[in-house]
């Protein structure tokens, strides 16, 4: 056996890319090199010429590809010298040629052709007398160039032995002039070969016309086809600033089809990248991870690392919203004070992939004290990759470099977001960041005034909310995030002041609720213009079993916080319909559960609340005492939190209860503490504007009065006061309420127009 070819190193020059100015004269050697290397039908090499013939031919090729001579070669210099030697290797084969028909022996018809002297350069400007043949035989030099570097026709090559070694000098040469010869179009196959007819001196007819994608002449290339590229680019950001999404996928694939002159490379990984990014932010997640799994492919064949590792981030921020459940259907819900095991949530590489994971793992039930040391991890590895860049690299730790640093202001941002006594400070931070994230100070913002609206300070929140200073820029993702808080504030207030009228206009001006959601764990809430899609198996299976009188299994809980909203909201429904009460504490005890191992504490207390409100509804079953000690617990915690829908339902439990406890056992200061609760939650409930609490504790107090000697005035106030929130003549009027959604309404509007028109 024969050992294996030793591949010669390249020269330290012959990575150089092929310029556009030399291109004509690229061809001509490109077509020497097919000469010289004749193929039968099989594509294995002939040997047709001499081996001095060979080198000497090779050598004038070497001579011009890298660039040894003082200038570069014209047609007819080259033309001169390359016939000096095949008129010379025409005779020697003329002579063997006549020897083997001495013999009698039959001469091979390449043979027989290489033994009349032919020029070869003068047949190749032959070629581009006419501009049609000229390009194709620009098409065919390729196919030949192909099959001298012995590739099939799925771009791999192939196991037979190639005529020029793919990794030599004129391997690598060969590879560049077809890689060029691949990228043309057809404008810029008939301009190219009209450049090449000049080069010959050939008159080739027709008008020459510019080609629009690039010149041959590379300054003038680049200009132009920046100047598209930039343009394209903000088409694309206007297109998706305004929620035109079918032209800003448009925009941005015309991006990347504008190629730089003999350049382009790297081009494709990016574009997958940067289309698979758009469809994640647009809820097209099937379609972003086709996107992304082709960019990793490319990413990897082009050796570019740092692409590929914002690939796999995206590809890991993808599989965790598609795929990852908090608790599959089969599985017994359970807290467990750890973080979230891997096989849920992969292990983060990068600063910010470590910080995106820790909404991902709040979603997917993972403890607020536990999930803090992911941000400090995500401060620590940013730290290390700085460190890693500085002199001591070969100390460092090993990590996966990458061109994603931590963003403070989005690290100010989450820790506001889990902090409650220091949220404001944080809050600060990240609007003092100079280079904030995007739609960073929107969030920021909307943070605030649903802190304003728990407060019951509704005009403040307004007022923050419809700044226009805030408002300027938005994009249409940061509109409908926008105006879901703005609808919330008007219904909220509506709500508490039981105005249907206003509540019905609220609702007929905004999409369904359904069409704003949150897809998966970590993924951010998305406008949806359809409904998703239905599993038509797993529909069909559950109609048969239940038909059938089997079991069914419980739903999967995909996100653990809007699981505890969502057992809330049933439970207040189900208070509201006046349903038993073994019925609506399933619920609240699940939401009490959660919240609590989950140190949710905001939600527990609510549902703490909501529970003792349960328990009170249970008549004669003596449940006060222990609704004062769950009451009690909270507390303190109740009123620092400064919610004052909390504060006013907590307060009237309190008062319910030590009243129910003080009219039993008679006990005058138990009463006391009952009348101060209830007025507590009565000044609460007018700062809330809620007619329901307001008409609740003024009945008790009015009632409480009546049980005391000599306290009628106060019994008249109460009773007045009850008459006014009945009326719905307490606090705001609901014709100002409504003219304020009306007024609220149009600025959404407004808003949401000059969004659509890209702030023109």
């Amino acid at each position: 056996m024969s050992s294996p070819r030793r591949r010669s190193k390249m020269p330290s020059n012959q990575g150089r890319g092929l310029s556009e100015p030399m291109l004509p004269l690229h061809l001509a050697l490109g077509w020497i090199i097919v000469r010289v290397f004749p193929l039968n039908d099989d594509c294995q090499p002939l040997p047709v010429y001499s081996p001095l013939f060979t080198a000497n031919i090779l050598r004038i090729v070497a001579r011009e590809v890298l660039e040894v001579a003082s200038r570069p070669a014209t047609f007819a210099a080259l033309q001169s010298e390359l016939d000096l030697h095949i008129r010379a290797e025409s005779s020697e084969i003329l002579k063997r040629n006549n020897k083997k028909r001495s013999r009698g022996q039959v001469v091979e018809e390449e043979l027989e052709s290489a033994e009349r002297f032919q020029s070869w350069i003068a047949e190749f400007g032959e070629r581009f007398k006419d501009v049609a043949e000229g390009c194709a035989f620009l098409d065919r030099l390729e196919k030949e160039l192909r099959d001298r570097l012995n590739y099939s026709d799925d771009d791999e090559p192939t196991e037979l032995p190639e005529p020029i070694e793919r990794h030599s000098p004129l391997g690598v040469f060969s590879r560049k002039l077809l890689n060029t010869l691949r990228k043309l179009s057809f404008d810029e196959t008939g301009h190219l070969a009209r450049e090449v007819a000049r080069w010959c001196g050939t008159d080739m007819g027709g008008p020459s016309k510019p080609v629009n994608m690039w010149s041959l002449d590379r300054k003038s290339g680049m200009e132009d086809t920046l100047d598209k590229r930039i343009q394209a680019m903000q088409d694309y950001q206007t297109a998706n600033a305004s929620g035109d999404y079918s032209n800003s996928l448009a925009s941005l694939r015309r991006f990347y089809d504008y190629q730089f002159p003999s350049a382009g490379r790297g081009q494709h990984q990016h574009a997958l990248l940067n289309i698979a990014s758009f469809h994640f932010s647009t809820g097209g997640l099937d379609s972003a991870r086709s996107a992304v799994d082709e960019a990793i492919r490319v990413a990897r064949t082009a050796g570019d690392q740092e692409c590929l590792e914002h690939c796999l981030s995206l590809s890991q921020r993808i599989i965790t919203e598609t795929k990852s459940v908090a608790f599959s259907s089969t599985e017994t819900i359970r807290i467990h004070q750890g973080p979230i095991p891997t096989t849920r949530l992969a292990e983060s590489s990068t600063p910010m992939d470590e910080l995106w994971s820790v909404k991902a793992a709040l979603d997917l039930g993972e403890p607020v004290h536990v999930a803090f040391r992911r941000v400090h991890s995500a401060l620590g590895k940013e730290i290390q990759v700085e460190q890693s860049n500085g002199e001591e690299e070969q100390r460092a730790p090993k990590q996966w470099r990458t061109g994603q640093k931590l963003d403070m202001a989005a690290w100010h941002a989450t820790q506001a977001g889990l902090w409650g006594m220091l949220a404001e400070l944080h809050e600060v931070l990240a609007l003092d960041d100079l280079t904030p994230w995007d739609d960073g100070r929107l969030t920021v913002i909307l943070a605030r005034a649903q802190r304003k609206a728990e407060r019951a300070e509704y005009d403040d929140a307004l007022a923050i909310l419809l700044d226009l200073i805030n408002l300027q820029g938005m994009t249409i993702s940061a509109f409908h995030r926008w105006a879901r808080v703005v609808w919330s504030l008007l219904e909220r207030r509506a709500k508490m002041h039981d105005d249907t009228e206003c509540q019905a206009y609220l609702s007929s001006l905004q999409p369904p609720k359904a069409s704003f959601t949150q897809l998966g764990p970590g993924g951010p809430p998305r406008e949806t213009g359809h409904p998703p899609p239905v599993d038509l198996e797993s529909t069909a299976g559950s109609i048969q079993s239940t038909a059938k009188g089997g079991k069914t299994f419980s739903r999967q809980i995909t996100l653990v916080q809007e699981e505890i909203r969502s057992s809330l909201r049933k439970a207040s429904k189900l208070q509201s319909s006046s349903t038993p009460a073994h019925i609506i504490l399933p619920h609240v005890f699940s939401a009490v559960q959660l919240s609590s191992e989950l140190a949710l504490w905001g939600m527990y207390r609510f549902g703490v609340v909501v529970m003792c409100e349960v328990l009170l509804s249970m008549e004669g079953m003596g449940m006060a005492s222990k609704v004062i000690r769950e009451i009690e617990q909270i507390w303190d915690q109740v009123l620092g939190s400064d919610d004052q829908e909390v504060i006013a339902r907590g307060a009237l439990c309190l008062g319910k209860a030590k009243l129910e406890l003080a009219l039993d056992a008679e006990l005058a200061d138990l009463l006391k503490e009952a009348t101060n609760h209830i007025k507590q939650s009565l000044i609460c409930a007018t700062k809330l504007e809620s007619r329901s609490l307001v008409m609740e504790s003024t009945t008790l107090l009015s009632l409480i009065s009546s049980l005391q000697e000599g306290d009628g005035e106060t019994r008249d106030e109460m009773a007045e006061r009850y008459v006014m929130a009945k009326m719905g003549e307490e606090g705001l009027s609901s014709q100002a309420r409504f003219d304020l959604a009306r007024k609220a309404a149009e600025i959404v509007k407004i808003v949401g127009v000059r969004v659509a028109e890209g702030w023109k």
